[in-house]
Protein backbone atom coordinates (compact mmCIF):
# COMPACT_ATOMS: atom_id res chain seq x y z
CA UNK A 1 0.00 0.00 0.00
CA UNK A 2 2.79 2.50 1.31
CA UNK A 3 4.41 1.37 -2.39
CA UNK A 4 1.38 2.61 -4.35
CA UNK A 5 1.05 5.75 -2.73
CA UNK A 6 4.98 6.53 -3.71
CA UNK A 7 4.07 5.56 -7.39
CA UNK A 8 0.22 7.14 -7.72
CA UNK A 9 2.24 10.71 -8.16
CA UNK A 10 4.81 9.61 -10.67
CA UNK A 11 2.56 7.68 -12.72
CA UNK A 12 0.35 10.51 -12.74
CA UNK A 13 3.31 13.06 -14.10
CA UNK A 14 4.37 10.89 -16.46
CA UNK A 15 0.90 10.28 -18.17
CA UNK A 16 0.37 14.16 -18.00
CA UNK A 17 3.62 14.37 -20.45
CA UNK A 18 2.40 11.66 -22.55
CA UNK A 19 -0.62 13.77 -23.28
CA UNK A 20 1.45 16.87 -23.47
CA UNK A 21 4.15 15.11 -26.25
CA UNK A 22 1.06 14.18 -28.62
CA UNK A 23 0.82 16.74 -31.62
CA UNK A 24 -2.35 18.08 -31.71
CA UNK A 25 -5.09 16.78 -34.35
CA UNK A 26 -4.40 18.78 -37.33
CA UNK A 27 -6.74 21.15 -39.77
CA UNK A 28 -9.71 18.99 -41.41
CA UNK A 29 -9.50 18.76 -45.23
CA UNK A 30 -11.02 21.51 -47.15
CA UNK A 31 -13.95 20.23 -48.72
CA UNK A 32 -14.91 20.55 -52.99
CA UNK A 33 -16.63 23.31 -53.38
CA UNK A 34 -20.19 22.71 -53.93
CA UNK A 35 -21.47 22.61 -57.30
CA UNK A 36 -25.13 25.11 -57.95
CA UNK A 37 -25.59 24.63 -61.71
CA UNK A 38 -27.32 22.50 -63.04
CA UNK A 39 -24.75 19.60 -64.54
CA UNK A 40 -26.50 19.41 -67.30
CA UNK A 41 -26.62 22.72 -68.38
CA UNK A 42 -24.83 23.75 -71.89
CA UNK A 43 -22.64 26.88 -71.31
CA UNK A 44 -22.43 29.93 -74.18
CA UNK A 45 -21.09 32.69 -74.86
CA UNK A 46 -21.29 35.02 -72.16
CA UNK A 47 -21.53 33.00 -68.94
CA UNK A 48 -19.39 34.26 -66.54
CA UNK A 49 -18.12 30.89 -64.89
CA UNK A 50 -16.23 30.00 -61.63
CA UNK A 51 -13.31 27.18 -62.08
CA UNK A 52 -12.57 25.80 -58.84
CA UNK A 53 -10.00 23.02 -58.39
CA UNK A 54 -10.10 20.88 -54.76
CA UNK A 55 -6.80 21.64 -52.68
CA UNK A 56 -5.16 23.97 -55.34
CA UNK A 57 -6.85 27.52 -54.20
CA UNK A 58 -4.22 29.45 -56.61
CA UNK A 59 -5.43 27.72 -59.79
CA UNK A 60 -9.15 28.46 -59.25
CA UNK A 61 -10.23 31.60 -61.19
CA UNK A 62 -13.49 33.34 -62.59
CA UNK A 63 -14.01 34.11 -65.93
CA UNK A 64 -16.34 34.74 -68.73
CA UNK A 65 -16.61 32.55 -72.04
CA UNK A 66 -16.02 34.81 -75.23
CA UNK A 67 -17.67 35.08 -78.08
CA UNK A 68 -16.60 32.19 -78.96
CA UNK A 69 -17.04 30.37 -75.58
CA UNK A 70 -13.45 29.98 -75.21
CA UNK A 71 -12.17 30.38 -71.21
CA UNK A 72 -8.77 31.28 -70.62
CA UNK A 73 -7.22 29.88 -67.32
CA UNK A 74 -4.02 29.91 -65.34
CA UNK A 75 -1.07 27.25 -66.79
CA UNK A 76 -3.40 25.89 -68.93
CA UNK A 77 -4.32 28.99 -71.47
CA UNK A 78 -7.18 28.82 -73.75
CA UNK A 79 -10.23 26.16 -73.84
CA UNK A 80 -13.54 26.08 -75.33
CA UNK A 81 -16.03 24.85 -73.36
CA UNK A 82 -19.18 26.51 -74.77
CA UNK A 83 -21.48 23.85 -76.41
CA UNK A 84 -20.34 21.55 -73.75
CA UNK A 85 -22.39 20.45 -70.24
CA UNK A 86 -21.09 21.52 -66.82
CA UNK A 87 -20.09 17.82 -66.44
CA UNK A 88 -18.38 17.57 -69.79
CA UNK A 89 -16.80 20.78 -69.17
CA UNK A 90 -15.47 19.89 -65.81
CA UNK A 91 -14.26 16.52 -66.84
CA UNK A 92 -12.17 18.12 -70.27
CA UNK A 93 -10.75 20.65 -67.44
CA UNK A 94 -9.77 17.31 -65.49
CA UNK A 95 -8.12 15.67 -68.39
CA UNK A 96 -5.75 19.27 -69.49
CA UNK A 97 -4.35 19.22 -66.17
CA UNK A 98 -3.72 14.92 -66.37
CA UNK A 99 -2.49 14.65 -69.40
CA UNK A 100 0.07 17.71 -69.04
CA UNK A 101 0.77 16.39 -65.83
CA UNK A 102 0.03 19.86 -63.84
CA UNK A 103 -2.18 17.49 -61.33
CA UNK A 104 -1.97 13.65 -60.73
CA UNK A 105 -6.09 13.76 -59.75
CA UNK A 106 -7.81 17.06 -60.70
CA UNK A 107 -10.90 17.34 -59.05
CA UNK A 108 -12.87 20.72 -60.57
CA UNK A 109 -16.37 22.02 -60.18
CA UNK A 110 -17.44 25.07 -62.52
CA UNK A 111 -20.38 27.18 -61.33
CA UNK A 112 -22.75 29.92 -63.64
CA UNK A 113 -22.09 32.97 -61.61
CA UNK A 114 -24.15 35.09 -64.15
CA UNK A 115 -25.43 33.90 -67.07
CA UNK A 116 -25.44 35.58 -70.73
CA UNK A 117 -28.52 37.11 -71.95
CA UNK A 118 -30.18 34.18 -73.90
CA UNK A 119 -32.96 35.83 -76.48
CA UNK A 120 -35.10 35.22 -79.58
CA UNK A 121 -36.61 37.80 -81.24
CA UNK A 122 -40.71 36.82 -82.99
CA UNK A 123 -42.40 39.29 -84.79
CA UNK A 124 -45.46 39.17 -86.97
CA UNK A 125 -49.09 38.21 -86.09
CA UNK A 126 -48.47 36.64 -82.76
CA UNK A 127 -50.21 39.09 -79.63
CA UNK A 128 -46.93 39.69 -77.99
CA UNK A 129 -44.45 40.19 -80.52
CA UNK A 130 -40.92 41.38 -79.41
CA UNK A 131 -37.74 39.62 -78.17
CA UNK A 132 -38.55 36.85 -75.76
CA UNK A 133 -35.70 35.87 -72.90
CA UNK A 134 -34.79 32.22 -72.23
CA UNK A 135 -35.41 31.07 -68.52
CA UNK A 136 -32.24 30.59 -66.40
CA UNK A 137 -30.12 27.07 -67.16
CA UNK A 138 -32.41 26.74 -70.62
CA UNK A 139 -30.31 26.91 -73.82
CA UNK A 140 -32.95 25.95 -76.56
CA UNK A 141 -36.99 26.11 -76.51
CA UNK A 142 -39.74 24.48 -78.84
CA UNK A 143 -41.02 26.63 -81.23
CA UNK A 144 -44.67 26.11 -80.44
CA UNK A 145 -44.22 26.53 -76.68
CA UNK A 146 -42.70 29.57 -77.40
CA UNK A 147 -45.59 31.31 -79.18
CA UNK A 148 -47.85 29.88 -76.53
CA UNK A 149 -45.66 31.78 -74.24
CA UNK A 150 -45.91 34.91 -76.32
CA UNK A 151 -50.29 34.63 -76.13
CA UNK A 152 -50.46 32.76 -79.31
CA UNK A 153 -50.72 33.84 -82.86
CA UNK A 154 -53.34 36.75 -84.11
CA UNK A 155 -56.57 35.26 -85.92
CA UNK A 156 -54.77 36.36 -89.24
CA UNK A 157 -51.65 34.48 -88.43
CA UNK A 158 -50.43 32.17 -91.36
CA UNK A 159 -49.33 29.61 -88.51
CA UNK A 160 -48.51 26.77 -91.48
CA UNK A 161 -45.67 28.54 -92.57
CA UNK A 162 -43.72 30.34 -89.92
CA UNK A 163 -39.67 31.58 -90.69
CA UNK A 164 -36.68 30.78 -88.23
CA UNK A 165 -34.21 32.78 -89.18
CA UNK A 166 -30.75 31.80 -88.09
CA UNK A 167 -27.05 32.72 -88.14
CA UNK A 168 -24.80 29.71 -88.82
CA UNK A 169 -20.89 29.46 -87.35
CA UNK A 170 -20.02 30.64 -91.01
CA UNK A 171 -21.61 34.29 -90.81
CA UNK A 172 -24.37 32.90 -93.28
CA UNK A 173 -28.10 32.93 -92.53
CA UNK A 174 -30.02 29.57 -92.93
CA UNK A 175 -34.12 29.92 -93.05
CA UNK A 176 -36.59 27.28 -92.22
CA UNK A 177 -40.31 27.37 -92.46
CA UNK A 178 -42.19 25.76 -90.16
CA UNK A 179 -45.73 24.26 -89.59
CA UNK A 180 -46.04 24.98 -85.95
CA UNK A 181 -50.00 24.87 -86.67
CA UNK A 182 -49.54 21.53 -87.06
CA UNK A 183 -47.93 20.73 -83.84
CA UNK A 184 -50.34 22.40 -81.76
CA UNK A 185 -53.72 20.63 -83.51
CA UNK A 186 -51.50 17.71 -82.82
CA UNK A 187 -51.02 17.99 -79.60
CA UNK A 188 -54.86 19.04 -79.28
CA UNK A 189 -55.29 15.88 -80.26
CA UNK A 190 -53.24 13.59 -77.86
CA UNK A 191 -51.19 13.17 -80.84
CA UNK A 192 -49.04 10.40 -79.50
CA UNK A 193 -46.46 11.70 -82.12
CA UNK A 194 -45.18 14.75 -80.97
CA UNK A 195 -43.38 17.12 -83.30
CA UNK A 196 -40.56 19.74 -82.40
CA UNK A 197 -38.58 22.33 -83.71
CA UNK A 198 -36.39 23.68 -81.25
CA UNK A 199 -35.02 27.63 -81.19
CA UNK A 200 -32.09 29.01 -79.42
CA UNK A 201 -30.92 32.35 -78.60
CA UNK A 202 -30.20 34.10 -81.20
CA UNK A 203 -33.06 33.34 -83.76
CA UNK A 204 -35.44 35.48 -85.18
CA UNK A 205 -38.99 34.17 -85.74
CA UNK A 206 -41.23 35.76 -88.69
CA UNK A 207 -44.95 35.06 -88.46
CA UNK A 208 -46.64 36.05 -91.63
CA UNK A 209 -50.32 37.12 -92.30
CA UNK A 210 -52.27 35.26 -94.64
CA UNK A 211 -53.36 36.93 -97.42
CA UNK A 212 -57.66 37.05 -97.71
Amino acid sequence: MRCFRLLAPALLLFATASAQLEPPPGPAAPMPAANDTDPSYRLAAGDSLSVNLYGEPDMSASQRLDNNGVLRLPMIGEVKLGGLTVREAEATLEKLYQSRELLKKPLVTINVSNYALREVSVLGAVRSPGNFQFPKETTSLDIADLITRLGGFTPTAKSDAVSVIRRKPDGTEEVTTVDVERMISGRRRGDSTRREFAVFPGDRIWVPERLF
